[in-house]
């Protein structure tokens, strides 16, 4: 096989159409489906780990990483924050909710840091589940994973440490804990929106209420729901700086902090000038964007990662991590509820 690609440059357009190929099809996949839980950017990076692994090394597909993080997840941060990050929605939000998810996004991050540390877990992994367990999965690792120089390995193995937890906290702790509470759909939306790790969970969660006292209907559960989780956004502002300055060791504003700001501050006087224009036309395009570039990185990302780091005990130690920081986010938000209640936002 090696005599039929003598030059590098058939190895970098065979990488680039089995990319674009695994990306958009993860991509129809999820449409196709109307299911909240196949998150296209998992898929890709799974189907890039497979089909990596028959190919073997005959290939050099160095090339994918830097691709994902120079072109499609740089452009799909832009569309990312045009579609989700308006801050004219933060001042809107009630005054109680800001301490909340501060609260919760620093439970995340502090636990994780600490766990990290405590196990002996490579930091930059530390740092990406850190990142996806606290704002939003899988969007959150791609927009971080460039800016602190992860490896395919590293981003890889948080996803799908991220990802294992979200089902724990989706399908088994969230549901127990409203039906033995008898949790408000209010406070059960509040908790959802507050902790899951990936918006299609959040919506899947609200979708499939566990027993509870509704009170509103389905459609406004949801949307408060989603009103916490986008609350969350605004975190990278802070963690995508943080982190890149904790690899490099010295205070850096990498590209990515850049992007985001400069869209989400374009997104914003969309909304306010522009609302119909941006909610009703654009936003659906801006996502769709977004999530196919997405794929596609996370599809060249998978391409050149090891499938038995997945099972290593880095990556044991990540899913753990990702369930304790879940289990100590939980308990802030509960102690939270118990000092303020949440009687000033329902």
């Amino acid at each position: 096989m090696t005599d039929l690609w003598p030059n590098e440059k058939y190895d970098v357009v065979i990488f680039v159409c089995l990319a674009v190929m695994v990306g958009t099809g993860s991509f129809m996949l999820q449409t196709l489906s109307g299911s909240f839980l196949v998150d296209p950017l998992v898929l890709s990076l799974g189907c890039g780990i497979l089909l990596r692994s028959p190919l073997g090394r005959r290939w050099n597909f160095a090339i994918g990483p830097t691709l994902a993080a120079r072109f499609f997840i740089p452009a799909g941060i832009v569309f990312y924050a045009l579609s989700n990050l308006d801050f004219s929605s933060y001042a809107a939000m009630p005054s109680g909710l800001g301490p909340l998810l501060f609260l919760v996004v620093a439970a995340y991050l502090g636990s994780n840091l600490l766990f990290g540390r405590l196990l002996g877990q490579k930091p930059k992994i530390t740092y990406l589940v850190a990142t996806g367990s606290a704002i939003c999965g899988a969007s959150a690792i791609a927009m971080t994973s460039p800016s602190i120089d992860g490896e395919p390995d590293d981003v890889s193995i948080a996803l799908l440490a991220v990802t294992l937890a979200a089902f724990v906290a989706l399908y088994l702790v969230l549901p127990f804990l409203g039906t033995l509470l008898q949790l408000p759909g209010e406070q059960y939306a509040l908790l959802a929106g507050a902790l899951l790790q990936f918006t299609g969970f959040v919506k899947d969660a609200m979708i499939h209420l566990p027993f509870t006292n509704r009170g509103a209907s389905p459609e406004a559960l949801g949307d408060l729901a989603l009103l916490v989780k986008a609350g969350r956004y605004l975190g990278l502002v802070v963690i995508i700086p943080l982190f890149a300055s904790l690899v490099r060791k010295k205070v850096l504003f990498p590209l990515a902090l850049w992007l985001y700001l400069a869209a989400g501050l374009v997104g914003t006087w969309l909304s306010i000038a522009m609302p119909p224009l941006l909610h009703r036309q654009l936003t659906p395009w801006l996502e769709t964007a977004y999530v196919l570039l997405w794929s596609i990185a996370m599809a060249a990302i998978g391409m050149n990662a090891d499938l038995k780091q997945l099972l290593s005990d880095q990556g044991i130690k990540a899913f753990w991590m990702a369930l304790a920081s879940f289990c100590v986010a939980l308990l802030t938000f509960f102690a939270y509820q118990f000092l303020f209640g949440v009687s000033w936002f329902c």
